[in-house]
Protein backbone atom coordinates (compact mmCIF):
# COMPACT_ATOMS: atom_id res chain seq x y z
CA UNK A 1 0.00 0.00 0.00
CA UNK A 2 2.79 2.74 0.74
CA UNK A 3 0.14 4.74 2.81
CA UNK A 4 0.89 7.15 5.10
CA UNK A 5 -1.12 7.21 8.61
CA UNK A 6 0.46 9.74 11.39
CA UNK A 7 3.74 8.73 12.30
CA UNK A 8 3.46 5.06 10.45
CA UNK A 9 3.61 4.36 7.00
CA UNK A 10 1.04 1.04 6.04
CA UNK A 11 2.63 -1.16 3.70
CA UNK A 12 -0.20 -4.45 4.10
CA UNK A 13 -2.70 -5.47 5.70
CA UNK A 14 -4.81 -8.31 5.81
CA UNK A 15 -6.44 -11.49 6.95
CA UNK A 16 -5.14 -14.93 5.36
CA UNK A 17 -7.25 -18.48 5.16
CA UNK A 18 -4.82 -21.00 3.80
CA UNK A 19 -5.32 -23.91 2.30
CA UNK A 20 -3.74 -27.28 3.34
CA UNK A 21 0.07 -27.30 3.45
CA UNK A 22 -0.39 -23.54 1.95
CA UNK A 23 3.42 -22.10 1.57
CA UNK A 24 4.26 -19.01 1.22
CA UNK A 25 7.61 -18.32 -1.21
CA UNK A 26 11.04 -17.41 1.06
CA UNK A 27 11.20 -13.55 1.02
CA UNK A 28 13.38 -10.65 2.80
CA UNK A 29 11.61 -8.90 4.62
CA UNK A 30 11.30 -5.45 3.66
CA UNK A 31 8.95 -3.98 6.49
CA UNK A 32 8.05 -4.87 10.06
CA UNK A 33 5.47 -7.04 10.15
CA UNK A 34 2.80 -8.23 12.73
CA UNK A 35 0.95 -11.72 12.86
CA UNK A 36 -1.66 -13.04 15.11
CA UNK A 37 -3.20 -16.49 14.40
CA UNK A 38 -6.84 -16.58 14.49
CA UNK A 39 -6.81 -20.57 14.12
CA UNK A 40 -5.25 -23.37 13.09
CA UNK A 41 -1.57 -23.63 12.95
CA UNK A 42 1.66 -23.76 11.39
CA UNK A 43 5.34 -23.29 10.87
CA UNK A 44 6.79 -19.60 10.71
CA UNK A 45 10.81 -19.25 9.76
CA UNK A 46 12.66 -16.28 10.39
CA UNK A 47 16.09 -16.31 9.32
CA UNK A 48 16.57 -19.77 10.21
CA UNK A 49 14.60 -20.39 13.59
CA UNK A 50 11.21 -21.99 13.17
CA UNK A 51 8.62 -21.21 15.64
CA UNK A 52 5.36 -23.27 15.51
CA UNK A 53 2.75 -20.90 15.81
CA UNK A 54 -1.25 -21.45 16.56
CA UNK A 55 -4.40 -19.63 18.13
CA UNK A 56 -3.78 -16.54 19.65
CA UNK A 57 -0.25 -16.85 19.14
CA UNK A 58 1.89 -13.17 18.17
CA UNK A 59 5.09 -12.72 15.79
CA UNK A 60 7.08 -10.33 14.88
CA UNK A 61 9.15 -9.84 12.05
CA UNK A 62 11.44 -7.36 11.20
CA UNK A 63 13.22 -5.50 8.45
CA UNK A 64 15.58 -7.72 6.45
CA UNK A 65 14.81 -11.10 8.18
CA UNK A 66 14.26 -14.10 5.39
CA UNK A 67 10.74 -15.68 6.24
CA UNK A 68 8.66 -18.09 5.17
CA UNK A 69 5.20 -19.35 6.72
CA UNK A 70 3.93 -23.62 5.86
CA UNK A 71 0.54 -23.78 6.79
CA UNK A 72 -0.34 -27.22 8.82
CA UNK A 73 -1.70 -30.12 7.10
CA UNK A 74 -4.46 -31.04 9.08
CA UNK A 75 -5.25 -27.96 10.83
CA UNK A 76 -4.81 -25.14 8.82
CA UNK A 77 -3.87 -21.73 9.47
CA UNK A 78 -5.62 -18.55 9.59
CA UNK A 79 -3.47 -15.14 10.45
CA UNK A 80 -4.07 -11.51 10.59
CA UNK A 81 -1.00 -9.54 9.50
CA UNK A 82 0.12 -5.94 9.33
CA UNK A 83 3.04 -4.72 7.74
CA UNK A 84 4.80 -1.11 8.17
CA UNK A 85 7.33 1.04 8.56
CA UNK A 86 8.37 3.88 10.92
CA UNK A 87 8.27 7.91 9.34
CA UNK A 88 11.83 9.09 9.50
CA UNK A 89 13.06 10.71 11.67
CA UNK A 90 10.74 9.59 14.19
CA UNK A 91 7.48 11.78 15.46
CA UNK A 92 8.56 12.32 19.18
CA UNK A 93 10.41 10.31 21.89
CA UNK A 94 7.36 7.33 22.24
CA UNK A 95 7.34 6.70 18.46
CA UNK A 96 11.47 6.62 18.97
CA UNK A 97 11.12 4.23 22.00
CA UNK A 98 8.37 1.69 19.87
CA UNK A 99 11.39 1.98 16.82
CA UNK A 100 13.66 0.82 19.33
CA UNK A 101 12.09 -1.97 20.63
CA UNK A 102 10.77 -3.59 16.82
CA UNK A 103 14.99 -3.42 16.13
CA UNK A 104 15.86 -4.63 19.05
CA UNK A 105 14.15 -7.20 20.98
CA UNK A 106 15.21 -10.41 21.43
CA UNK A 107 12.04 -12.08 22.12
CA UNK A 108 9.83 -12.46 18.76
CA UNK A 109 6.96 -14.58 19.91
CA UNK A 110 4.01 -14.85 22.47
CA UNK A 111 1.90 -17.15 23.15
CA UNK A 112 -1.81 -17.28 24.11
CA UNK A 113 -2.63 -13.06 23.75
CA UNK A 114 -5.77 -11.52 24.30
CA UNK A 115 -7.30 -8.54 23.14
CA UNK A 116 -5.65 -7.51 20.40
CA UNK A 117 -7.98 -9.47 17.72
CA UNK A 118 -10.46 -7.01 18.32
CA UNK A 119 -8.32 -4.15 17.12
CA UNK A 120 -7.43 -5.73 14.04
CA UNK A 121 -11.06 -6.49 13.27
CA UNK A 122 -11.93 -2.84 13.56
CA UNK A 123 -8.77 -1.62 11.17
CA UNK A 124 -10.22 -3.83 8.54
CA UNK A 125 -13.52 -2.73 8.96
CA UNK A 126 -12.49 0.71 7.97
CA UNK A 127 -11.18 -0.39 4.97
CA UNK A 128 -14.51 -1.52 3.84
CA UNK A 129 -16.35 1.01 5.09
CA UNK A 130 -13.77 4.06 3.31
CA UNK A 131 -15.65 6.97 4.88
CA UNK A 132 -14.83 10.12 5.88
CA UNK A 133 -13.49 9.08 8.98
CA UNK A 134 -12.02 5.63 8.01
CA UNK A 135 -8.41 7.73 7.58
CA UNK A 136 -8.61 8.72 11.24
CA UNK A 137 -9.44 5.72 12.42
CA UNK A 138 -7.18 3.76 10.77
CA UNK A 139 -4.09 5.45 12.28
CA UNK A 140 -5.71 4.97 15.61
CA UNK A 141 -6.11 1.33 15.23
CA UNK A 142 -2.45 0.78 13.90
CA UNK A 143 -1.27 2.95 16.71
CA UNK A 144 -3.70 0.75 19.09
CA UNK A 145 -2.00 -2.31 17.59
CA UNK A 146 1.84 -1.35 17.92
CA UNK A 147 1.51 -0.09 21.45
CA UNK A 148 -0.56 -3.29 22.28
CA UNK A 149 2.68 -5.54 20.64
CA UNK A 150 4.87 -3.40 22.98
CA UNK A 151 2.61 -3.75 25.87
CA UNK A 152 2.59 -7.59 25.14
CA UNK A 153 6.18 -8.02 24.61
CA UNK A 154 7.72 -6.33 27.43
CA UNK A 155 5.42 -7.55 29.64
CA UNK A 156 3.96 -3.96 30.76
CA UNK A 157 0.89 -4.97 32.94
CA UNK A 158 -2.04 -2.65 33.22
CA UNK A 159 -5.78 -2.97 34.83
CA UNK A 160 -8.80 -3.06 32.50
CA UNK A 161 -11.47 -0.37 33.64
CA UNK A 162 -14.45 -2.06 35.58
CA UNK A 163 -17.40 -0.52 35.21
CA UNK A 164 -19.61 -1.32 38.77
CA UNK A 165 -22.73 -3.46 37.79
CA UNK A 166 -21.68 -4.33 34.18
CA UNK A 167 -22.03 -7.84 33.15
CA UNK A 168 -19.06 -8.33 31.54
CA UNK A 169 -17.10 -7.51 35.08
CA UNK A 170 -15.85 -11.04 35.56
CA UNK A 171 -15.06 -11.44 32.37
CA UNK A 172 -12.41 -8.20 32.83
CA UNK A 173 -11.33 -9.26 35.82
CA UNK A 174 -10.13 -12.64 34.51
CA UNK A 175 -8.58 -10.74 31.12
CA UNK A 176 -6.36 -8.98 34.04
CA UNK A 177 -5.67 -11.96 36.19
CA UNK A 178 -4.36 -14.01 32.92
CA UNK A 179 -2.25 -10.56 31.86
CA UNK A 180 -0.65 -10.01 35.67
CA UNK A 181 -0.01 -13.50 35.51
CA UNK A 182 2.07 -13.66 32.38
CA UNK A 183 3.83 -10.62 33.23
CA UNK A 184 5.11 -11.37 36.96
CA UNK A 185 5.86 -15.37 35.95
CA UNK A 186 9.19 -14.80 37.39
CA UNK A 187 8.27 -12.83 40.29
CA UNK A 188 4.91 -13.98 41.55
CA UNK A 189 6.08 -15.96 44.99
CA UNK A 190 2.47 -17.82 44.72
CA UNK A 191 -1.46 -17.37 43.60
CA UNK A 192 -2.20 -15.92 46.87
CA UNK A 193 -0.95 -13.08 45.88
CA UNK A 194 -3.55 -12.04 43.45
CA UNK A 195 -6.01 -11.41 46.39
CA UNK A 196 -3.53 -8.83 47.50
CA UNK A 197 -3.29 -7.26 44.02
CA UNK A 198 -7.28 -7.50 42.73
CA UNK A 199 -9.16 -7.12 46.17
CA UNK A 200 -10.78 -10.50 46.10
CA UNK A 201 -10.48 -13.35 48.09
CA UNK A 202 -8.29 -16.24 45.90
CA UNK A 203 -11.42 -18.69 45.99
CA UNK A 204 -13.68 -16.12 44.42
CA UNK A 205 -10.58 -15.00 41.78
CA UNK A 206 -9.95 -19.00 41.16
CA UNK A 207 -14.53 -19.57 40.70
CA UNK A 208 -14.32 -16.80 38.11
CA UNK A 209 -11.48 -17.74 36.01
CA UNK A 210 -12.19 -21.38 35.57
CA UNK A 211 -15.84 -20.55 34.84
CA UNK A 212 -14.70 -18.08 32.10
CA UNK A 213 -11.53 -19.94 30.99
CA UNK A 214 -12.68 -23.92 31.39
CA UNK A 215 -9.44 -24.19 33.30
CA UNK A 216 -8.03 -24.28 36.72
CA UNK A 217 -6.17 -21.01 37.82
CA UNK A 218 -3.29 -23.32 39.49
CA UNK A 219 -3.02 -25.39 35.80
CA UNK A 220 -3.11 -21.88 33.81
CA UNK A 221 -0.29 -20.54 35.99
CA UNK A 222 1.84 -24.03 35.80
CA UNK A 223 1.47 -24.04 32.62
CA UNK A 224 2.59 -20.66 31.26
CA UNK A 225 5.69 -21.42 34.02
CA UNK A 226 7.26 -24.19 31.47
CA UNK A 227 5.74 -22.28 28.47
CA UNK A 228 8.16 -19.65 28.97
CA UNK A 229 11.01 -21.94 30.63
CA UNK A 230 10.71 -23.40 27.35
CA UNK A 231 11.41 -20.18 26.31
CA UNK A 232 14.21 -18.90 28.09
CA UNK A 233 15.82 -22.40 27.02
CA UNK A 234 15.26 -21.70 23.49
CA UNK A 235 16.68 -18.84 23.54
CA UNK A 236 20.10 -20.58 24.75
CA UNK A 237 19.53 -19.67 28.86
CA UNK A 238 21.54 -22.71 30.87
CA UNK A 239 19.34 -24.85 32.49
CA UNK A 240 20.35 -23.33 35.67
CA UNK A 241 19.92 -20.14 35.02
CA UNK A 242 16.25 -21.37 33.87
CA UNK A 243 15.73 -22.82 37.18
CA UNK A 244 16.68 -19.28 39.27
CA UNK A 245 14.43 -17.72 36.78
CA UNK A 246 11.49 -19.72 37.34
CA UNK A 247 11.64 -19.13 41.09
CA UNK A 248 12.80 -23.10 42.11
CA UNK A 249 15.26 -23.63 44.92
CA UNK A 250 17.65 -26.07 42.77
CA UNK A 251 18.16 -27.38 39.31
CA UNK A 252 17.47 -30.59 40.77
CA UNK A 253 13.66 -29.18 41.65
CA UNK A 254 13.20 -27.77 38.44
CA UNK A 255 14.36 -30.85 36.65
CA UNK A 256 11.84 -33.13 38.75
CA UNK A 257 9.22 -30.23 37.75
CA UNK A 258 9.76 -29.93 34.37
CA UNK A 259 9.89 -33.44 33.25
CA UNK A 260 6.94 -34.29 35.04
CA UNK A 261 5.03 -31.89 33.42
CA UNK A 262 6.52 -31.73 29.95
CA UNK A 263 7.77 -35.46 29.42
CA UNK A 264 11.19 -34.83 28.89
CA UNK A 265 14.16 -33.38 30.70
CA UNK A 266 15.08 -29.70 30.49
CA UNK A 267 18.79 -30.81 28.85
CA UNK A 268 16.76 -32.94 26.38
CA UNK A 269 14.50 -30.34 25.04
CA UNK A 270 17.19 -27.66 25.23
CA UNK A 271 19.29 -30.01 22.70
CA UNK A 272 16.08 -30.31 20.18
CA UNK A 273 15.46 -26.93 20.36
CA UNK A 274 19.25 -25.79 19.48
CA UNK A 275 19.23 -29.15 17.09
CA UNK A 276 15.79 -27.37 15.31
CA UNK A 277 17.15 -23.79 15.18
CA UNK A 278 20.16 -25.24 12.44
CA UNK A 279 18.43 -26.89 9.86
CA UNK A 280 15.35 -25.27 7.90
CA UNK A 281 13.42 -27.09 5.83
CA UNK A 282 12.97 -25.71 1.99
CA UNK A 283 9.28 -25.06 1.06
CA UNK A 284 8.38 -26.21 -2.42
CA UNK A 285 8.13 -23.60 -4.81
CA UNK A 286 4.16 -22.70 -5.92
CA UNK A 287 3.19 -22.31 -9.10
Amino acid sequence: MDMLYGPYILYQIGDLSCEAGYQTFEHEQAVYEITYVLSGSGSFFVDGRIYEMQKGDLLIVRKGELHNIISSESDPLRYFYLGFDFVEPAANEKIAQLKYFFDNTELVEVRNTMGIQDTFMRILSEFISDDVLSNLLVEAYMQEIICSVYRIFTQKFYKSYLLSGSNNSDEKLVYDVINYIDVNLESMENLSDLSREFGYSYTHIAQKFSAFTGESLKAYHTKRRFEKANEYLRRGYSITKVAELMGFKSIHAFSRAYKKYVGMAPREYKKWAEENKKVQPQPEVIT
